[in-house]
């Protein structure tokens, strides 16, 4: 709970690490901590429909709890919410569905987001999948195999909010899919997409939700196949939950099955390219996520993860307008803000990467200030090439490394850049081995969301244009023979980009 950002309901400010209810006159109440949960996960939904599943998976961890403790803490809120919040919000019963959160009468809802047509994002050099920052495309599977027309709009707006790539937009997304395998459970494909979001949202949210989310994903897929033998999507969630490390043909082999059913299906294109990310093969995912982009509305992941696609495959050209469209229309989103910001850095424009550091409105608001300017002090670095400077970028963002995964991400890319290629080889042990030090699971702190565990860790940065000076050294080979990136190539008679000329 202590994760959870400050909300504000009407007039009144919810404060969750406190379980502290403020209103604006100055009065305060605390309440009980599976209160301030259930609160926070109705809010959160931003007026989408909450399931007594969900609310179990989320506030209770997935344990069996009768309808009457869910009841009493309902009736709390509503007592609250009547009573101290003089009407602030309350809370509505969905009948045999679960309930949902209102504000003044008023469903929740998000500023809607800019769009662009798919054509002009494709020659503009336009966006990638689930491969190296971890943006995933949806479609509403509206393919050869059709859904449901009762379900349609469900499946529509869960897609829509899979896009949103938010705690409350990931929320929305499995209750509006728990709502369609309500209304047709024998709806394959429903179960697949379902399982697809549990297994997509346990990874990005971490423990303590990764296991139980595996679990429903697990029970969801083996429902798809049930009713399906052999379901696409089913197969999907479960290569998305195996640990790449060892399993890279065996997901590739079920994703490319999954494509073959669902040729023009975004979702498994996005999965597919990323996994090509992975095992350095970026010019093929480059490819995918160009058809992928043909195929359904981008999310702002694929918008800026396939800026690194073709940053990686060569195509810079293209990457640079594909990072000015999504700038253009995301230019606070806190991962495109930095996605340009590292694309200028190590592309020899550090002196523009300050530029737009510099612009103090422009900076991601929740991203603490300590967190950019550590980077600043890298573009700063590259910039002047001091060895004072160069000394001191290293200094602070090693030090950043031991405490967070995407730190020391950051730190090996900046450590080549700079010139300290020993520095880069001691933090990819760190990162990918734990030897040294251990940088931790949890991505980005105090930022909350994204964890990368040990046996995960990402390896596309390995076969980035930033860490090109490493992939010529002796002691390259030992670490992707480490990762099983070797045994992949070949077990599937392939070579990296990087290999293959």
């Amino acid at each position: 709970m202590g994760e959870a950002h400050e909300l504000r309901l009407g007039g009144v400010r919810v404060l969750p690490p406190l379980r502290t209810l403020k209103r604006d006159d100055g009065a305060e109440e605390v309440i009980e901590p599976r209160v301030m949960q259930v609160l926070v996960a109705l809010a959160e939904a931003q007026g989408a429909v909450v399931t007594r599943d969900m609310l179990t998976q989320r506030c209770w961890e997935g344990r069996v709890v009768g309808e009457d403790a869910i009841n009493r803490v309902i009736s709390r809120l509503r007592r609250s919410a009547d009573g101290f919040c003089q009407g602030a919000f309350r809370i509505e019963t969905v009948t045999k569905v679960g309930y949902r959160l209102l504000i003044d009468g008023q469903t929740l809802v998000e500023k809607p987001t800019p769009t662009l047509s798919r054509r002009t994002l494709i020659r503009a050099g336009g966006a990638v999948g689930l491969a190296v920052v971890g943006g995933l495309g949806w479609r509403s599977l509206r393919d050869d195999r059709g859904v449901p027309a009762e379900v349609a709009p469900f499946v529509d707006q869960a897609m829509a909010a899979m896009r949103q790539e938010t705690n409350g937009g990931h929320t929305q997304a499995l209750n509006l899919l728990r709502h369609v395998v309500d209304v047709r459970p024998g709806y394959a494909d429903g179960w697949g997409l379902l399982a697809c979001a549990y297994a997509i949202i346990g990874r990005w949210r971490g423990p303590p939700f990764a296991k139980p989310f595996e679990g429903f994903a697990r029970s969801s897929a083996a429902r798809a196949d049930q009713i399906e033998p052999g379901n696409a999507m089913g197969r999907a969630a479960l290569a998305l939950l195996l640990t790449r490390s060892g399993n890279h043909l065996r997901i590739e082999h079920e994703l490319r099955a999954a494509i073959a059913v669902h040729p023009g299906n975004d979702l498994l294109l996005g999965a597919l390219a990323g996994l090509m990310m992975s095992v350095g093969r970026c010019r093929e995912a480059a490819r995918l996520l160009d058809d992928a982009l043909l195929s359904a509305p981008p999310s702002r992941g694929t918008l800026y993860s396939r800026v690194q696609a073709l940053w990686a495959s060569g195509r810079l050209d293209e990457a640079d307008r594909a990072i000015e469209q999504v700038y253009a229309m995301y230019p606070t989103d806190l991962t495109v803000w930095f996605t340009r910001f590292y694309l200028l850095l190590h592309t020899g424009r550090a002196d523009q990467a300050l530029a737009q550091g510099q612009i103090l409105s422009g900076r991601p608001q929740e991203v603490p200030v300590d967190n950019i300017e550590m980077v600043m002090l890298a573009a700063k670095a590259a910039a002047t090439r001091v060895p004072a400077d160069i000394d001191e970028a290293m200094r602070v963002n090693v030090a950043a490394a031991h405490r967070g995964a995407g730190f020391a991400e950051n730190a090996m890319q900046f450590a080549v850049t700079l010139g300290r290629i020993d520095s880069a080889f001691e933090l990819a042990d760190a990162y990918y081995f734990a030897k040294g030090f251990s940088t931790g699971s949890a991505r980005f702190p105090p930022l909350p969301g994204g964890f990368t565990p040990q046996n995960a860790r990402r390896t596309a940065l390995l076969f980035m244009p930033s860490t090109g000076a490493m992939r010529g050294d002796a002691r390259f080979d030992p670490i992707v023979a480490g990762l099983g990136l070797k045994r992949y190539w070949d077990e599937a008679g392939v070579r990296p980009d990087y290999l293959a000329g």
